[in-house]
């Protein structure tokens, strides 16, 4: 199988995989997609192969949440979190069988940085060294940190996966909630100023996902990027633009429209393609179609 870094520094092509919390459901798992890995493993296991049968070059462990920063935050014990992190590698590592590129999945801690929040950057440092120590054991390609919406906090997760684990590329994805400034996330932080504290800090690539902004829209964003840096770019949007309909949240765009939107991510520059809320492996096999031939 090729190095992963080779393939995305060479410019080529490379299918991520798509929204896996409501998939998971759907095939009879539990609200709370950590739980998943060590209540419903074969459902975790059946999301990561339907991605793969679509067209997914990488599987994305389902690991999003599983750090102590945000256990304690939800009130989780932490040894069940590490449970629950290991077994959801060793699921994602199954599937991938050396085939596939495996992504250590990295989500934020949910706590705002102070004076905003109560986040204290050296504990969290911790947290994510030891979420990063426990992923490291296994066949990773890559780390993806993603939805992180404040670069203070993207940047002390980076620091952390590239302290403990040095030999395993990072890729870094915000999330944007306007077209502010080529692109901003909630915290006002730029597209382009994030792309260049990407580089500057080590990354092996940089992008974006989820977010209130559409496919077509998240193209201005990677154009951003694309002028700040020279790192490869990635882009996971949500199947359109979240609205509100009886108290549920519907991203509207179909497969297909999803695919054709992402058509101006791809001029833009970015070449990691995948998606996250409201996706579905059909927006995935629509993706691999049309831009992997």
């Amino acid at each position: 199988m090729a190095n992963f870094i080779d393939v995305i520094n060479g410019g080529a092509t490379v299918i991520l995989d798509g929204g896996m919390g409501t998939l998971m459901q759907q095939l009879g798992g539990s609200l709370k997609s950590g739980e998943n890995n060590l209540l419903h493993p074969q459902i975790v296991e059946r999301a990561h192969r339907l991605y793969a049968e679509a067209g997914s070059d990488a599987i994305t462990s389902n690991t999003f949440s599983l750090n102590a920063a945000y256990a304690a935050k939800q009130g989780e014990d932490k040894q069940k979190t590490e449970d629950a992190l290991a077994a959801a590698l060793e699921i994602a590592a199954t599937v991938c069988d050396g085939k596939l590129f495996l992504l250590g999945d990295i989500g934020p801690s949910g706590e705002m940085l102070a004076p905003l929040g109560k986040g204290d950057p050296e504990q969290l440092y911790e947290a994510f060294c030891r979420q990063a120590e426990l992923m490291a054991a296994y066949p990773l390609d890559a780390f993806l940190i993603e939805t992180v919406f404040d670069l203070k906090e993207a940047q002390i997760i980076l620091r952390a996966c590239l302290d403990i684990a040095p030999q395993i590329p990072v890729l870094l994805s915000l999330t944007f909630s306007s077209l502010k400034k080529g692109g901003c996330t909630m915290m006002g932080n730029s597209a382009a100023q994030i792309a260049a504290a990407a580089a500057q800090q080590g990354a092996a690539a940089v992008g974006a996902n989820c977010g209130d902004l559409t496919p077509a829209d998240y193209a201005q964003v990677i154009a951003s990027m694309r002028a700040a840096c020279e790192l490869p770019l990635l882009i996971q949007p949500n199947a359109g633009k979240p609205q509100r309909q009886g108290g549920e949240i519907i991203y509207s765009l179909a497969a297909a429209e999803f695919a054709q939107e992402m058509a101006s991510c791809y001029a833009a520059g970015a070449r990691l393609l995948g998606g996250c809320c409201g996706t579905t492996p059909e927006h995935i096999a629509a993706l691999a179609a049309r831009y992997k031939g």
